[in-house]
């Protein structure tokens, strides 16, 4: 038997034990069990342990939901113990306590085994509506509960309810499928505040938090997990637009070293069928995120938002790099890219964006290019297609004025060394 029999034979079996909402007849056959009556199939894979560890467990469930296309649902469960078979049984609980329940709910439509159905206006919580979002708005999503360790203070945990955004930026990022997983994991670091990580679609998705907004001072260590379910409407724009998005993000990058200018390969892309606004938006929003995934190793402290100048004359400041999909999708697909792109194609395209500008300038006065922790870059002006000039210099004065206000005595560029 692999281990991967192991686990999913650990999983039947907490399901049948636990049975009432989570009932229904189960099959494990051939490396694949089916629950609740057949509606969804389950199987598994399991990674190496950090460095051979046996007593680490790091699984992948994946459910195959048979009433949504046959969409699959990739859940990371991590579990320990002091042998191998008690980490598999822990992964298997694990995923029975924290994902089962979403999952169930969400084919239902109702909340079950501790789990609430998120953004419920006017919602009774006492009944699994929960009237706060979890920071997945306007969206069906089911919200399993909270696992937690070194964290013991109820004080703490009432403070991480439904109104906080443990989701913050999940449907943003994820992939143009209807139904998805989402785990978030926050950590507290004491009188440092708490972090977060997020992951969507197991392992598709990433992304970390420095300073997450928890509103409570935590342990000096401890962390909190917990997964939700949540869809896109059934022939969603979005889900159309982001497809969209995506080819154009793919072709701009893998054809990036074939024009001689960028403007002759945008102009060839509008040519080919490629939306302009969309075009634009790769340009100017997709390449800071490849330039950051080079670049972030160093240390380098970027801004998590950016300034936008509008065709309408309006400057938008503080916008989340992470909430506009040309950025935070490009971060998705611009990990694989950096697997599957020569050299000679990757790295141009990961220097082409203003802040890489600004830190090989900073390399070439003489920066350390293995630790560049004490550079700190300010927000970068993205202006839409078609913006004015005046506009512009409006946004540029702005991220100028920024600088004066945060600049120490001594006088530097913005992009240099504090």
């Amino acid at each position: 038997m692999n281990e991967e029999h192991q686990l999913l034979e650990y999983i039947e079996e907490g399901i049948v034990a636990h049975g009432g909402e989570l009932g229904g007849w189960t099959q494990l056959f051939d490396g694949n069990l089916k629950l609740f009556d057949g509606r969804i199939t389950l199987t598994g894979e399991i990674y190496e342990g950090e460095d051979g560890r046996r007593e680490m467990a790091h699984c992948h469930v994946f459910a195959t939901l048979h009433e949504y296309d046959d969409e699959v649902l990739d859940a990371c469960v991590v579990g320990m113990g002091d042998d191998r078979d008690k980490a598999l049984r822990e992964a298997a609980a694990l995923w029975i306590t924290c994902v089962a329940g979403p999952i169930k709910s969400f084919l239902d439509n109702k909340p079950l085994c501790m789990t609430c159905q998120a953004g419920v206006a006017d919602g009774d919580f006492s009944k699994g509506y929960a009237p706060g979002d979890y920071g997945l708005p306007g969206l069906r999503a089911y919200v399993g509960p909270s696992l937690a360790r070194g964290i013991e203070d109820d004080a703490i945990h009432g403070k991480l309810d439904d109104s906080k955004p443990w989701f913050r930026y999940a449907a943003e990022s994820a992939a143009p499928r209807r139904v998805h997983l989402v785990k978030a994991t926050i950590l507290s670091h004491g009188a440092e505040g708490w972090k977060r990580e997020l992951e969507i679609d197991g392992h598709e998705v990433a992304h970390h938090d420095d300073d997450w907004p928890a509103g409570v001072e935590g342990p000096d260590f401890g962390y909190l997990t917990r997964f939700a379910v949540f869809e896109f409407p059934r022939n969603s724009a979005e889900i159309e637009h982001r497809k969209e998005l995506e080819r154009t993000i793919r072709f701009f990058a893998e054809h990036f070293t074939d024009y001689p200018t960028i403007d002759e390969l945008m102009d060839a892309m509008v040519g080919k069928g490629f939306d302009a606004d969309l075009v634009h938006e790769v340009e100017s929003l997709s390449t800071i995120a490849f330039g950051r995934l080079y670049f972030e190793q160093t240390g380098i402290k970027y801004s998590p938002t950016i300034v936008r100048a509008h065709r309408d004359g309006t400057i938008e400041t503080d916008v989340p790099l992470m909430s506009l999909p040309a950025y935070s999708r490009a971060r998705a697909i611009g990990a694989k890219l950096w697997e599957t792109l020569p050299e000679e194609k990757w790295q141009p395209l990961t220097l082409y964006n203003a802040e890489s500008n600004a830190i090989l300038n900073a390399l070439e006065s003489g920066a350390n290019p293995d630790d560049l922790s004490a550079m700190r870059l300010f927000p970068s002006v993205v202006p839409d297609r078609g913006v004015s000039q005046e506009t512009m210099d409006k946004a540029v004065e702005t991220v100028f004025n920024m600088s004066q206000h945060s600049r120490p005595a001594r006088k530097k560029p913005w992009w240099k060394f504090w």
